[in-house]
């Protein structure tokens, strides 16, 4: 017995009528729905509706019918069931309160079944055979675009292999011909990914999905990246900045056509960075003791060169940076960093999950505004009351932007997975990304401290492959460890289809996912799962230049001469998923926990 639609049959006034009716629909597969005049009208995500006035126009031209019952909101949808055509109508009970209806939508568009759209009917006959039955609501059960999409593509796929195409050569969806779009820079200062992106629809009134980026730069500098408007006029592209404001900018304005960026286009990075209030840590031995004291004293130009020198002779370390991770030190001190959510969603506790995003990083390290704070609190003393705090939230539409996705999410499906899928996807792998990152750093650092930087049999690296563009890894085993390199040396991010070194270290990887009560597999929820890729142990920096920076009332000295340096300029190219303060962390030979090194480098 198939008990998918049972749970709506309380909600409806003849479910031993109307639901064999929605199984068939489901059996008949997706079609688009029929109008009044038998033409087929697909369901569209963006239906375009006339202007005021053509509206007005067309209300005065046109002769008013008389209505019949059950035609009072007709929108072409039959007035009683037809499955062929491609619609369901559900009768809902007359005494079925309003705000019951959602759970039976809710029923009818669960995660299982998004295929289907709902949406509601009035003045709809209990009986069509009784022209003076009584009237009530009814829920319209269509195919939604997607479904019908979807479909067509595979009849499509299927008539062209019966006809002996190659279907191998059907274009790319995003390399369609004859697609223009407006290719620019976005510069922002001071402003997190996902609220620049929403500053930019507003002022464009595009969708997101139109705006292409190849990466995500850091919150805490000046960026610039390339950008790729589609469907937007070049115009208005150009007038934007007028309601951008000062973080987010446009500029270097050309139409292209068929070039639209995504992320996994980025190659790289450039990065110019300067490092003022320079101080060398010198340790001091203590007489008598087996202490260490430490102290600052000025940095000369031949010790930072030294520093330079050995980054491009030997690399530095791969590391995840925090603002991937989350900040550096006890969960007690820092809070809730990105790894703690993602692990949550790993595990499927989604409500948890949703939980940790809402109470959110320590105000001890994190210094949010007052109604950030209050917000929080309200989360927290009202039990998770999502209604509550929606309200608390204060008018800046730029402001907790995810937290405020999430509550919308919670008040309108009542399910903490449907509500994480409220937040934009790539936020949501974003947190499943870190707590891989954190995986991944953890091992790392255990790696290194175990073997150094020498390679040992049955580490993973890569080969080289044969790809011309080098882009693609060739992950064996070593067998030889004096044939391979420390640069070519891989470690995996943890996932279902991931190869693990074949020494103590790929049972490093297993005791952690356990530990952590983490088991992935390929499942159908991408949020509580993920794939896995392999990144580089030891990273070297490109094009790596440093001169020094004059402070006011310095003077330049002969370059002869071993001056002191307070302030140093850093030019260098990382690769894409590389993080600069890595770099510099390796460069200055400090860790992210050391407050003083930290703050003389900002």
């Amino acid at each position: 017995i198939d008990y998918t639609f049972f749970p709506a049959a309380p909600y409806l006034s003849n479910p031993l009528e109307d639901l064999p009716l929605l199984y068939k629909l489901r059996n008949y597969g997706p079609k688009p729905a029929l109008g009044k005049e038998g033409d087929s009208r697909a369901m569209s995500k963006h239906r375009s509706r006339p202007k005021r006035n053509q509206r007005n126009v067309r209300k005065e031209q046109e002769p008013k019918e008389e209505e019949q019952p059950g035609d009072k909101t007709g929108d072409n949808i039959p007035k009683a069931n037809h499955v062929s055509e491609g619609v369901v109508l559900l009768r809902l009970r007359p005494d079925l309160p309003r705000s019951e209806r959602r759970a039976i939508h809710l029923i009818l568009v669960s995660s299982r079944r998004r295929e289907f759209a709902t949406s509601t009917k009035p003045d709809v006959p209990l009986d069509y055979a009784d022209k003076n039955a009584k009237l009530t609501t009814a829920i319209v059960v269509q195919w939604s675009f997607n479904a019908i999409q979807s479909s067509q593509k595979k009849r499509k796929r299927a008539d062209q292999v019966g006809n002996g195409s190659n279907i191998s050569k059907e274009p790319h969806p995003k390399r369609k011909s004859n697609i223009t779009a407006v290719f620019c820079v976005l510069r922002k200062q001071q402003c997190e990914h996902q609220v620049a992106i929403q500053n930019v629809v507003r002022a464009l009134r595009c969708r997101a999905s139109e705006i292409g980026l190849a990466g995500i730069k850091d919150m805490q500098a000046i960026t610039y990246q390339f950008c790729t408007l589609r469907n937007v006029d070049l115009a208005r592209v150009q007038c934007a900045n007028d309601s951008l404001g000062e973080r987010v900018q446009l500029s270097t304005f050309v139409e292209v056509q068929d070039v639209l960026l995504d992320r996994g286009n980025l190659l790289g990075n450039r990065f110019e960075i300067t490092i003022r209030n320079l101080k060398r840590v010198q340790r001091l031995h203590v007489e008598g003791e087996e202490s260490w004291k430490e102290q600052t004293i000025p940095v000369h130009s031949s010790h930072l060169n030294a520093m330079v020198e050995r980054i491009k002779e030997f690399g530095f370390i791969n590391f995840y940076g925090e603002q991937r991770v989350g900040a550096a030190g006890f969960r007690s001190h820092v809070g809730v960093r990105s790894f703690d959510v993602g692990r949550a969603m790993l595990k499927g506790d989604f409500a948890s999950a949703i939980d940790l995003i809402m109470t959110g990083r320590s105000n001890q390290v994190y210094s949010p505004g007052a109604e950030e704070i209050n917000v929080r609190e309200v989360w927290k003393t009202s039990g998770g009351n999502a209604r509550a705090t929606l309200k608390a939230f204060p008018k800046n539409r730029n402001s907790m932007v995810r937290e405020k996705d999430l509550m919308k999410g919670l008040l309108r499906y009542g399910d903490s997975l449907e509500a994480i899928r409220c937040v934009p996807y790539n936020v949501r792998m974003f947190w499943i990304h870190a707590y891989q990152s954190y995986v991944w750093n953890r091992i790392a650092t255990e790696r290194i401290r175990r073997w150094g930087l020498h390679p040992v049999k049955g580490d993973l690296y890569d080969s080289g492959g044969d790809d011309e563009d080098g882009t693609t890894m060739d992950v064996q085993v070593i067998d030889d460890p004096g044939s391979v390199d420390i640069s070519q040396i891989l470690l995996p991010l943890p996932g279902y289809n991931m190869q693990y070194p074949s020494n103590e270290i790929g049972e490093l990887y297993r005791e952690m996912l356990r530990d952590d009560g983490i088991e992935l597999t390929k499942n159908d929820t991408a949020e509580s799962t993920c794939k896995g890729s392999y990144r580089k142990l030891v990273q070297r920096a490109n094009q790596l230049k440093w001169d020094i920076v004059p402070e006011e009332g310095e003077y330049q000295l002969d370059a002869s001469e071993d001056q002191m340096v307070s302030a140093a300029r850093l030019t260098f190219e990382l690769e894409s998923g590389c993080y600069a303060t890595m770099m510099l962390r390796e460069l200055m030979v400090t860790t992210m926990s050391r407050g003083t090194v930290r703050q003389s480098s900002n």
